[in-house]
């Protein structure tokens, strides 16, 4: 797909992560506009302090800043020990944005964040998105489901974001269900990240959503957008993440 021409850079890099034939599921008006407001956003950065003040304290091994000035950027830092507690609190900010209302940043790519001695520092930019609120609360219902292995409530989940729909047939419906779960359900204890692993599961998930017709909203594509700079960071600095705790520890516990 040709995006138009008002699509920033950074957002046309994620943009290519989605298999050309993926294009034609997806909800053209919504999407279009989903991009042009997230594309002033990040021209103008048009909401991005008030988003960051309502989000500081979600993290509180983050420090939100304007600008890395004085931090080393992450993608420069080859400490082991640092990358290790970097990534857990980089999952705990990919975890706790589900639970904002208000909007979450999607762009958590290792240029954003910078070690000042063992502070993580995280400058977020305009690449921000209010997604529908029965789509945010569907996923983080997905994830709950994932991590206290609740068939009922993963079922549930996936109705209320619209990707089980009425009459399909069990053989669909079971693969979906195994599609999705490789796509989000990212719940070892101990987990290495790699995007082409990610990018895999993505095509594999689009060639469904062709087969059968579907046409989603734009918020599936900013969420895979979303995932697509975690993994790219987490692959970065190539650590193994105990992703079921920390998922525990910000959703089921919040």
């Amino acid at each position: 797909m040709k995006l138009p021409a008002f699509v920033p850079k950074d957002l046309r890099q994620l943009a290519r992560f989605v298999p050309t034939s993926g294009w034609d599921a997806i909800e053209w008006a919504p999407l279009l506009g989903a991009m042009r407001e997230v594309s002033t956003r990040y021209v103008t950065g048009r909401g991005v302090a008030g988003l960051r003040d309502r989000l500081s304290e979600t993290v509180p091994e983050i420090i939100w800043v304007k600008k890395l000035r004085g931090a080393e950027r992450l993608d420069r830092v080859q400490e082991a020990d640092a990358l290790q507690t970097a990534g857990d609190a980089i999952l705990q900010l990919y975890f706790a944005q589900w639970l904002n209302d208000d909007g979450l940043f999607i762009d958590l790519r290792t240029v954003r964040f910078g070690l000042d001695g063992d502070a993580l520092h995280y400058a977020p930019n305009g690449l921000w998105i209010r997604l529908r609120p029965e789509f945010r609360e569907g996923m983080v219902a997905l994830y709950r489901s994932f991590y206290t292995d609740d068939d009922r409530a993963f079922d549930k989940a996936l109705k209320q974001m619209g990707m089980l729909r009425p009459g399909m047939s069990e053989k669909a419906e079971a693969e979906l269900k195994g599609l999705l779960y490789r796509h989000f359900g990212i719940d070892q204890r101990a987990q290495t990240f790699s995007i082409d692993t990610f990018k895999a599961s993505f095509d594999e998930l689009f060639a469904f959503f062709i087969e059968h017709d579907y046409k989603l909203h734009s918020d599936f594509i900013f969420v895979g957008f979303y995932l697509i700079t975690l993994y790219l960071t987490l692959e970065a600095g190539g650590q193994a993440h105990d992703v079921r705790a920390i998922c525990s520890q910000t959703l089921l516990e919040a």
